[in-house]
């Protein structure tokens, strides 16, 4: 990457930003090769000015919330790579409605909802990723959705100014949400319904607890690697097709949940891509399934 584009985001978010950052720091696997720079701009207006000014020398923007349901290779990201977290983090409450920022964890944003007596959320619970890749993936569990809930959507394109969309304009389908395409998501406004703040968090636990029994909370990884069909999870056609506990190097079918693929022994990406193929191989020559991925596979292979 031009130096002069270094120097440039560096003004305008001193400390925030860092050339060849390994993404195996800000992903949940744990895996990834450098990014060519990674910025944490540290409010909304130095993301908007960075965002503007990689647009405007053509270079290539990764928008990361935290890092979940992603899988980077080796050989790392081409471009940059614009951090959430800290620029979109407004968390509010008025009546039944929530305003909340991109870059805030889901899981802060139950906790808030329960503690506000606001409900309807509680099923997400457990899913690691942030409100923007909630938003962006219409994020769900157990039949609930977070198109469920979506009044509004603030996106822009960077240079441009934020647009408001409604959800009922979204045409929102599983794991989509259908946000136009290079808009960054800035906040959403989700509609909820009031409840006894401590009868919220009972189910909000219950449903935790549920998934710690049933998923392999704790180990590496990126959530559930493959899409569900209508009539058919995902994981019961890997179990089906005998690949629970199948292993390519450190990469590994979790025991608990077939679906999640797990760093185990020191994995490298190439490893969890292989095993990903091999699945996908394997429960098509047994089922006629051909499974697709719900994890993002980016970035350069090793050379």
């Amino acid at each position: 990457m031009n130096p002069g584009i270094i120097t440039e985001l560096k003004a305008i978010a001193p400390g925030c930003v860092h050339p060849n950052e390994p993404m195996a720091k800000h992903t949940s696997f744990g895996l990834g090769g450098p990014a060519d720079v990674y910025i944490h701009p540290p409010d909304e207006g130095s993301l908007r000015k960075c965002a503007t000014l990689l647009k405007d020398a053509g270079v290539a923007i990764k928008i990361l919330g935290r890092g979940t349901n992603l899988l980077v290779r080796s050989g790392g990201i081409e471009g940059a790579v614009l951090s959430t977290e800290q620029a979109f983090s407004t968390l509010q409450a008025e009546g039944g409605t929530v305003a909340v920022g991109s870059g805030v964890p889901l899981s802060e944003l139950l906790n808030f909802c329960a503690e506000s007596g606001l409900t309807g959320l509680e099923s997400l619970a457990g899913i690691p990723g942030s409100v923007g890749g909630a938003a962006v993936m219409n994020a769900g569990s157990y039949g609930i959705w977070f198109a469920d809930h979506l009044e509004s959507v603030a996106v822009f394109e960077p240079g441009e100014s934020s647009i408001q969309v409604a959800g009922s304009e979204l045409d929102a389908s599983y794991r989509r949400m259908g946000i136009p395409d290079g808009h960054i998501v800035e906040r959403a406004v989700l509609v909820l319904d009031e409840d006894v703040p401590s009868a919220v968090t009972a189910r909000l636990q219950e449903i935790i607890e549920r998934k710690w029994r049933t998923q392999p909370v704790g180990m590496r990884s990126a959530g559930c690697v493959f899409r569900n069909f209508p009539d058919k999870a995902a994981w019961a056609l890997i179990d089906s097709a005998g690949l629970v506990g199948a292993r390519v190097g450190g990469a590994v079918v979790s025991d608990v949940h077939a679906n999640f693929i797990l760093n185990d022994r020191g994995a490298t990406p190439e490893d969890v891509e292989e095993l990903i193929n091999l699945i996908r191989e394997r429960v098509s020559d047994r089922t006629g399934r051909d499974l697709v991925t719900e994890v993002e596979i980016i970035g350069r292979r090793a050379h």
